[in-house]
Parts: structure tokens; sequence; C-alpha cells
């Protein structure tokens, strides 16, 4: 290169659109100023037909059309995941009635059984995951006043393979504290936190009814234990339960009644006979392809459709969250839980854990007001679960909400205003904040139609009892 053909920069201020000296070298006297193209939509599509969004890659459970590239919308979350597209595997579906969020889940987790997912439900609230799991050649568990069925909320699952005895049981200790604790504070007046003595005496109650100080660390010569006796042992604790608590027993037996009787509605109140079965097997199975827990027969109130529903879950949770495989947990009607801070927490400490477990959770409410009602403790948690969901799917949103959701789910205007009209069926969905617009497609004459449609029954001229 000569010196001439050097570029040359000037000692004063330089000045960009200004090009090297030379003949034909492109200078300027001025900056170029060209005036802006508007142009609607419908004519930027024909100058450039051939720009769309990319949409995900096609891994995992088919699902139906993305609208903005027109090409086929395929979701697995924990392939999603491995590809580095997805940071977190909780799924949060919310829509209104018969908008569809039911019908996407169902597809999520019967299509997924042909890629290895399993899924559980804990709390089948309605009955309608239960032919679900009958077609896929699950096991449904039906609790109820007069059902063959019931649950031990204190059954020791079997010890998964890659851990040893004593790794097993602080797991096992620890789930169980903690599911006492949240049923025990739901139970008690004004749902009043626990007191040290109080949690303490929760643990030493356990160690005592299984007899865990005598056994050696063999978890075979453990005494199976069931709600009932845990009962028994907090209305009338030993004297090893009050040496721990270095009470003498008559002031352990004062600070554990009220709890013990709080317990005891599970087991000789109006909730008995649904999860006090004194038998050690839940008759549960990791390797069942669908496992559903149908509480539609409960219908005492809410709060004990929510103590049903969390205690089932934390049951389901210790039984599969250590053994392999990745699973859906889906959780209908979360609403049901957001009146009750203990239960919420419980739930969001098993979603904290699904990372290390495989496990993907599947929160399905009407509009976001299910989950962030009630009281600020409620919401603290509401909005924990939904941190921790990587993917949110809404279907239709009325006006009203459409304020709220954008605010906590950092939808912009466009996205917002797209919410009330959506048609059955098709949801946004915001998979690691990337909006797509996808067309939920189930072929109508397939075997799959019959296990998705929840709005048969509005349709039928007749009904018969289930």
């Amino acid at each position: 290169m000569t010196t001439d053909q050097a570029w040359v920069l000037p000692d004063r201020v330089p000045r960009p659109w200004l090009g090297p000296h030379g003949r034909r070298a492109g200078r300027l006297a001025h900056r170029m100023r060209l005036p802006a193209h508007i142009e609607s939509t419908a004519q930027l599509r024909g100058l450039y037909p051939w720009l769309a969004g990319v949409g995900l890659p096609p891994i995992g459970t088919y699902i139906g059309q993305e609208r903005f590239s027109g090409s086929p919308f395929c979701f697995d979350p924990w392939r999603l995941y491995t590809a580095g597209l997805l940071h977190d595997a909780g799924i949060f579906i919310a829509g209104v009635i018969g908008s569809g969020k039911s019908a996407l889940a169902k597809t999520l987790c019967t299509r997924g059984v042909a890629f290895g997912r399993r899924f559980a439900v804990p709390g089948d609230i309605r009955g309608e995951w239960t032919p679900v799991a009958h077609a896929l050649g699950g096991r449904v568990l039906t609790l109820g006043p007069g059902m063959t069925h019931r649950l031990n909320a204190l059954a020791l699952p079997p010890k998964p393979e890659h851990l040893t005895e004593t790794q097993w049981w602080p797991i096992v200790r620890s789930h169980w504290e903690e599911l006492l604790a949240a049923l025990v504070r739901t139970l008690l007046p004004n749902q009043r936190a626990l007191t040290m003595d109080e949690r303490t005496a929760l643990e030493t109650a356990l160690t005592a009814a299984t007899g865990w100080h005598d056994v050696d660390g063999d978890l075979t010569r453990l005494r199976p234990i069931h709600l009932g006796l845990l009962v028994d042992q907090l209305l009338d604790p030993t004297p090893t339960m009050a040496q721990h608590h270095h009470l003498d027993l008559d002031t352990l037996r004062h600070r554990t009644h009220e709890i013990g009787l709080a317990l005891r509605a599970l087991t000789r109140g109006s909730l008995a006979g649904l999860l006090d079965d004194p038998r050690p097997d839940n008759q549960l199975d990791w390797r069942d392809t669908a496992t559903v827990v149908d509480i539609s027969r409960v219908t005492t109130n809410d709060t004990a459709v929510a103590l049903v529903m969390a205690t089932t879950q934390a049951v389901i949770e210790l039984a599969f969250a250590h053994q392999p495989g990745h699973r859906y947990t889906v959780y209908d009607e979360a609403w049901r839980l957001n009146r009750y801070p203990a239960l919420m927490a419980r739930t969001n400490a098993g979603q904290k854990v699904s990372r290390a477990t495989g496990n993907a959770t599947l929160l399905l409410c009407h509009r976001i007001t299910d989950l962030l009602g009630g009281t600020p403790e409620t919401q603290y948690y509401g909005r924990a679960l939904l941190a921790d969901c990587g993917t949110r799917i809404l279907y239709r949103q009325r006006t009203d909400q459409l304020a709220l959701t954008a605010t906590e789910l950092q939808l912009d205007d466009n996205q917002a205003t797209l919410l009330p009209l959506l048609e059955q069926g098709t949801a946004l969905w915001k998979v690691n904040d990337q909006p797509y617009l996808v067309d939920h497609i189930v072929l109508r004459d397939g075997h799959e139609w019959p296990l998705i449609d929840t709005d048969h029954t509005m349709r039928d001229t007749t009904r018969t009892p289930s």
C-alpha cells in the first residue's frame, strides 16, 4: 500500500462520513439522510416474504403449529434444557374455563409417554385424569368416603439403589417433619406458626414411633408408622421424648397436646379414612407410566381438599423423587392452596428440588391472581412458584386481568392486548421469555380426543353418575 493510498487521520476531530483522500474515494460533504419508509404489515409481508421469526427446534412432543413462523411447534422441557434453550423445567398454564389449558396438559403428558416421560397427578379434583391413566396402563388411587383406597402419609418408600441406609433415613425423616409441620399449621387456629417445642416434638415423636435408636441403622427393622400412631405419641409422649426436650413429662404433654389434637382431625375427625392407612405400602410404583390420585369425592370443604392435595403430593414426591427418569407432576386447580401458607411453602419446596430430581411441575390456574391472592406470605410463595417456571403458557384472559398478568409475567403491550382475543386452543407461550403463538392441534376422530376433551359433559343430553 503506497502512502497516497493509506488512510490519513487528520489532526482534528474525525468525521466518520468522510472517506480517504483520492479519486472516487466516496467522500461526502454531509451525512446522508434518507426518509423512513413506512408500510403496513400487509405490504411488508409482500416486500419481505421470506423473513419470519425462528421457532423452537423440532425436538420433543409435537404440540401444534406456531403462527409467527408457520412451523411445527414441539416442546420437551428436558431436551430444551439440555440444548441450553430453557433454564427451568417448571411450566405455568393459565386460562379461563374452556380455553384449552387442561387439554394441553393432557397432551403434554400423553404424548410425552412416547419419549419415555412419566407423569403423576397428586390431586385429580374433577376425576378427569382417571381415564387418561387407565388408557395408558397407569395406576389410579381413589380417595373418598366409602372408597377402598387409602394413603399412608408416613409410609416408608423403598430405598433408592444409589443411596445408603444412613443417607436415606435423614431424607425420609426431614420430609415427614416438613409435611407434618405444614399439616399441623394448616389445622391450627389462625394457621399460627409452630413453636420450637412443637417442631421438636414432631421430630422426637417420629424417632420414638419408628424405634430408630433401637435398630442400629437397619431400615428393615424400623417399625411401620402411620398418622394414628403418631397422634397417640404426641398426646401421650414418652420419657425419652421428655429427656430430649429437657422437660418433665407433664410439661411436654401439655405443650404437645394442641398439635396432637390438630393431627387427630386426619385420623378420627372429618378427614378420617383418607390419609391414615395403617398399611406400610402405598401401592405406588415409580415405574408406572401414570400415577393419579382421584380426590373428586373429597368434597368436605376447601381446607380438606387442600390438605389432601398437599399430602398426596408429598407422598408421591418422596416415593418418586430419587428414582431415575423424567416425570411431569401436574397440579390442577392450584388456586386451592393459595389460602394456606404452609401448604404453599410445601409445594414450593417440592418444586425447588425438581432440577435435582428430573421432575417438571405443571401448575394449572385460571388466572394469575389464583397464585398471587391471599396473604403476603402466600403471595411470596406464589411468586416463587412462578419464578421457577421457565415456560409460561397463557390462554384467553379477561380484560380485568391484563394489567397484573402483564406486570407479573413481563409481557409487552402487544402480547397483553392479544390475550383476550385468543381463540380456544390457541395460547401465547413464553419459553425463556421468547414469545410463540401456538395452535394446539388434536385430531377430533383420533384416540386422544376423548381423553383430553373436558367439555363433553356440557354437551351431553344425559349424564351417568360416576
